[in-house]
C-alpha cells in the first residue's frame, strides 16, 4: 500500500515539474503535415492517409485489419465492404488483398471477395449433409445457393471429396455429385425396369416417366448391357431417339423379317419402321451383309425379283414386244422404284440400244417400234398420191423440212388456170390491181375471192402488201390419228405406252412422209414430156410479156400528172403490177429448187429474199436489183431491171407494137365498162368513171389507187372534150362535190345520202354517154 502511494507522489511531482517548465520549440499541425508529405514523397516513410485525412495508416496495419475482418466475418468478405471499415481508398485495399492472396495460399480472391479455407471447409460440410440426404447435388444448384462460380466450387469440392464430402463426381457429367447409395438405388431400379421390358421402348420415355438422371441412366444401362445383366441392346446411342431393344423382341422380330424376306424376296422400309426399327436401311445392311440387295426409294429387293425382271425384259426384247414391269413387282413399290429397277436391269443386260423405256416402267423393243412405224407405210403412199392429185403445188423450204414437205409443180398446173392468167394479162393484168383500182374499191373482173387484207388508213397500202403466204404443211397424221392406229395394232397396250409411242413416232413418220411426197412428186414430174415443159415456158413468157407491156402503157398515163401525184401513182404501180411480174419470175425460178408458191400473189418480200439465197450467182445479182427496185419510185428503173433479169434468166420478152397496144387498151376499156354496168356502189362508180374518162381524153391507160381520184377529177375538168354531154359533166361535178363535202373517201363510201341522190336514170345516161364517147 505504501508503494502505491509512493508511485502516486512521484507522478505528481513529475506533473508539477512539467507544468512549471518552459517550452523550448513547438510544431504546428500544418508543419507536421508538410513534413510527413515530404517524407512520403522522398519514400522515406510508407504510410497511407485515411479517407477523412486525419490519420495515417501503414500498409502492414491495413493487412492486419483485413485479416481481422476476414476472420470476424467467417472467412468470406467483400473488398468493397472493407473500404468502409478500414477507411482508406479502395485501391490500397485491393493492392493489399492481392499481396495477401500471394502470401497466404489458404486465402483466395473470387469475384471481388476474399475467401479462406475455413469458409470452404464449412460449406463443404453443408454440401455433404445435403448430399447424404438427397443422394446427389449439382454444381448449378450450389452456385445459386452460395453465389460463387461453378468452376471454383467444382475445383474446391473435388479437393475435399473423400475427406469432407463423402461421395463421387459423375465422370460423364462433372457437374453432379452423388453417393454410392444413390448409384446403387438407380442401378437396381434400372435393372428391374429394363428387365421387364419385352418390346422396343424409347429410353427418353423412361427418363420422363421415372425421373432418372439422363447421364447416369445411360452409363448404368450401358454397364448392365455390357456385363450381360440386361438381355438387349440400345439402338441409337445416347440420343433422344435411343431405343432399348430387348433380345426376346429382337429375336422374334429377326425371325419374322427373315421369314418374310425368304418368302417375298423384298423388305419394305415402312414395315420395318412400324416394327420399331428406327434406321431400316442400316438394319438391313447390318443383318444381310453377305446378301446382294438392290436398295430402292421405299424398299429393298433381293436378287430373286431382279432375276425375274431381267428374264422378262430379255424375253420381251428378243421377241420384239413390250413389257410393263409393274405387275411383276410387289404392290408396295412405287413407279419411281420400278423405274430405278428397270434402268438397273437394262444396264445389266447391255441392251440399251435395242430397247427403250417409256413411262419409267415400260420397256419396248426397237423391233416393236419398227413394226409400229411400218404400219404407216401404205398409209403414207396412199395419202401422198391423194395429196398430189388434189393439191399438186407445194412449197418446200429447208427450214420447214422437219415439219412438212411442201412441193410445187408448175408443169402439172391446170391448163384453165394458165389460160386465165393469159387472159388477165391481155386485159391489163385482169386482177384487182387494174383499171385504176388498187384498194377496197378496185374493179373486180374475173376473181370473185380475194385474201382478206389488213384495214389501214392508207388505201394504197391495203393491197400493195399482201399477207404472208399460208404454207401448205405436208403433215402426215395428228397424234390422235397415230394413237388410233397403234391401239388397233396392239389393243392390250396401256394408254401411257400408246401416247408416248405416238409422240416418239410422229417426227420420224412426218419426215418419212415428206420423203414419200417428194418421191411421188419427182416421179410425177419426171413423167412430164419435153413438149409439155416447152409449152409451160411459152405460157410463162407470154404472161410476163403481157404484164410488162401493161406496165409500159400505164407509165404513159402517169406522166400526165404533177410530181406528187406522179410519185403516188408510180408507187402504186410498183406495189401492184410490178410486184406481180416480179413474183411470177421468182416463182418460176423457185420451182427448180422446190420453193414455188401455189399462188404467186401470196409471195412477200421475205419469201423473195429466201428464194434469192437459193439462186445461182448469175441470176442472183439482177434479181436482187429487181427486188430492191420495188421499194423505189421510178418505173423506168424497174423496167431496166426487168430487162436485165429476163436476160439473166433466159426469158424472151417481146416488145409490143402499136396494134398490140391498141388491142390491150380496148380490152382494158371494155372490162371497165362491163364492171361499171353491174356496179351499184357510188364510190366505185366514181372511180371507174374517172379512169374511163381519163382514158377517153388522153388515150392512155391509168392504174390508180382510190385516194388519187380527186386529182384525176381535177385533171378531167380541164381536159373533157366537147363530145361529152352536159349530163356527164354534171354527174362528174356532182360526184366531186360529194367528195369535197365529206372530205374523206371513206365517208363517201359509207354515206347513204349519195345513194339516195344518185338516180338509176342518171346512172344509165352516164354509162351510155361513156360508151358513145369511147366508141368514137
Amino acid at each position: 500500500m505504501s508503494a502505491d502511494w509512493e508511485e502516486i507522489r512521484r507522478l505528481a511531482a513529475d506533473f508539477q515539474r512539467a507544468q512549471l517548465s518552459d517550452t523550448v520549440q513547438r510544431l504546428s499541425e500544418r508543419n507536421c503535415i508538410e513534413i510527413v508529405a515530404k517524407l512520403i514523397a522522398e519514400k522515406q516513410l510508407d504510410v497511407v492517409h485515411t479517407l477523412d485525412g486525419k490519420e495515417y495508416v501503414t500498409p502492414s496495419q491495413i493487412t492486419k485489419e483485413i485479416k481481422d475482418e476476414l476472420q470476424i466475418r467467417g472467412g468470406r468478405v467483400n473488398i468493397v465492404e472493407l473500404q468502409q471499415v478500414i477507411n482508406v481508398d479502395l485501391t490500397h485495399i485491393e493492392s493489399r488483398a492481392n499481396d495477401l492472396v500471394k502470401l497466404d495460399k489458404d486465402i483466395q480472391l473470387v469475384l471481388g471477395q476474399l475467401v479462406d479455407g475455413n469458409y470452404l471447409d464449412q460449406i463443404a460440410e453443408e454440401v455433404n449433409d445435403k448430399l447424404q440426404a438427397a443422394g446427389q447435388v449439382t454444381i448449378s444448384e450450389l452456385c445459386k445457393t452460395y453465389d460463387l462460380p461453378g468452376d471454383f466450387l467444382k475445383e474446391s469440392f473435388s479437393l475435399r471429396l473423400g475427406r469432407i464430402i463423402q461421395g463421387k463426381i459423375d465422370e460423364s457429367n462433372r457437374g453432379v455429385f452423388y453417393t454410392e447409395a444413390f448409384v446403387a438405388q438407380h442401378r437396381a431400379r434400372i435393372r428391374g425396369l429394363f428387365t421387364a421390358i419385352t418390346k422396343p421402348t424409347p429410353v427418353s420415355n423412361m427418363i420422363s416417366i421415372y425421373g432418372f438422371q439422363e447421364h447416369l441412366l445411360y452409363s448404368l444401362l450401358e454397364e448392365l448391357v455390357n456385363c450381360g445383366r440386361l438381355k438387349g441392346t440400345v439402338v441409337g446411342g445416347r440420343q433422344d431417339k435411343a431405343v432399348f431393344m430387348p433380345d426376346i423382341y429382337a429375336k422374334t422380330q429377326s425371325n419374322w423379317i427373315d421369314a418374310f424376306f425368304k418368302q417375298n424376296c423384298y423388305l419394305e422400309f415402312d414395315s420395318l419402321s412400324r416394327l420399331g426399327i428406327p434406321d431400316p436401311v442400316g438394319y438391313i445392311k447390318k443383318r444381310y451383309k453377305s446378301t446382294h440387295m438392290l436398295y430402292l426409294k421405299s424398299a429393298c429387293i433381293g436378287q430373286g425379283i431382279v432375276d425375274h425382271v431381267e428374264a422378262s425384259v430379255e424375253e420381251a426384247i428378243s421377241s420384239g414386244s413390250w413389257l410393263d414391269i409393274m405387275p411383276l413387282l410387289p404392290s408396295c413399290l412405287s413407279q419411281e422404284d420400278a423405274g430405278i429397277l428397270l434402268q438397273q436391269v437394262i444396264r445389266t443386260l447391255n441392251n440399251s440400244s435395242s430397247a427403250r423405256v417409256f413411262g419409267d416402267t415400260i420397256v419396248v423393243s426397237e423391233k416393236f417400234i419398227s413394226e409400229c412405224a411400218n404400219l404407216f407405210n401404205k398409209l403414207m403412199h396412199h395419202k401422198a398420191e391423194k395429196e398430189m392429185k388434189s393439191s399438186p403445188v407445194f412449197i418446200v423450204t429447208e427450214e420447214d423440212l422437219k415439219q412438212a414437205a411442201i412441193l410445187e409443180n408448175e408443169v402439172l398446173s391446170k391448163k384453165d388456170k394458165k389460160e386465165e392468167r393469159r387472159k388477165k394479162a391481155t386485159e391489163g393484168s385482169g386482177s384487182t390491181r387494174t383499171g385504176g383500182c388498187g384498194n377496197a374499191r378496185e374493179i373486180k373482173i374475173k376473181k370473185s375471192k380475194k385474201k382478206a387484207r389488213k384495214d389501214e388508213d392508207d388505201d394504197e397500202s391495203q393491197t400493195s402488201y399482201p399477207g404472208k403466204p399460208k404454207e401448205r404443211e405436208a403433215a402426215f397424221m395428228s397424234l390422235e390419228e397415230i394413237q388410233d392406229v397403234l391401239r388397233k395394232h396392239a389393243p392390250d397396250s396401256p394408254d401411257e405406252l400408246v401416247i408416248e409411242l405416238s409422240e416418239n413416232l410422229i417426227r420420224p413418220l412426218t419426215k418419212s412422209y415428206q420423203e414419200v411426197v417428194r418421191s411421188v412428186f419427182l416421179s410425177s414430174t419426171s413423167s412430164s414430156s419435153g413438149a409439155s415443159r416447152k409449152q409451160t415456158m411459152k405460157d410463162f413468157q407470154e404472161e410476163v410479156t403481157s404484164l410488162y407491156n401493161n406496165i409500159r402503157l400505164f407509165e404513159r398515163g402517169i406522166k400526165f400528172f404533177t410530181d406528187e401525184t406522179q410519185n403516188n401513182l408510180a408507187k402504186h404501180l410498183l406495189k401492184t403490177i410490178c410486184t406481180d411480174i416480179t413474183n411470177i419470175i421468182f416463182n418460176f425460178l423457185a420451182a427448180d429448187f422446190m420453193m414455188a408458191a401455189e399462188d404467186y400473189t401470196t409471195i412477200t418480200s421475205e419469201v423473195r429474199k429466201k428464194m434469192l439465197s437459193k439462186l445461182q450467182e448469175e441470176a442472183k445479182g439482177p434479181l436482187t436489183k429487181l427486188h430492191s427496185s420495188l421499194s423505189g419510185k421510178s418505173i423506168e428503173e424497174f423496167s431496166s431491171y426487168v430487162d436485165s433479169a429476163a436476160d439473166a434468166c433466159g426469158i424472151l420478152m417481146k416488145k409490143g407494137d402499136k396494134k398490140k397496144e391498141r388491142q390491150i387498151m380496148f380490152q382494158h376499156r371494155h372490162a371497165l365498162i362491163e364492171q361499171l354496168k353491174v356496179t351499184e356502189d357510188p364510190a366505185l362508180v366514181l372511180h371507174l368513171t374517172s379512169v374511163l374518162m381519163f382514158q377517153l381524153t388522153t388515150h392512155c391507160m391509168l392504174h390508180a389507187p382510190g385516194r388519187c381520184v380527186p386529182q384525176i377529177i381535177a385533171f378531167l375538168h380541164t381536159k373533157i372534150p366537147e363530145v361529152v354531154t352536159q349530163t356527164t359533166s354534171q354527174f362528174l361535178c356532182f360526184l366531186a362535190d360529194v367528195l369535197v363535202t365529206f372530205e374523206c373517201w371513206r365517208c363517201v363510201h359509207s354515206s347513204g345520202s349519195m345513194r339516195r341522190s344518185l338516180q338509176p336514170t342518171q346512172m344509165s345516161q352516164v354509162v351510155q354517154l361513156i360508151q358513145d364517147g369511147t366508141s368514137m
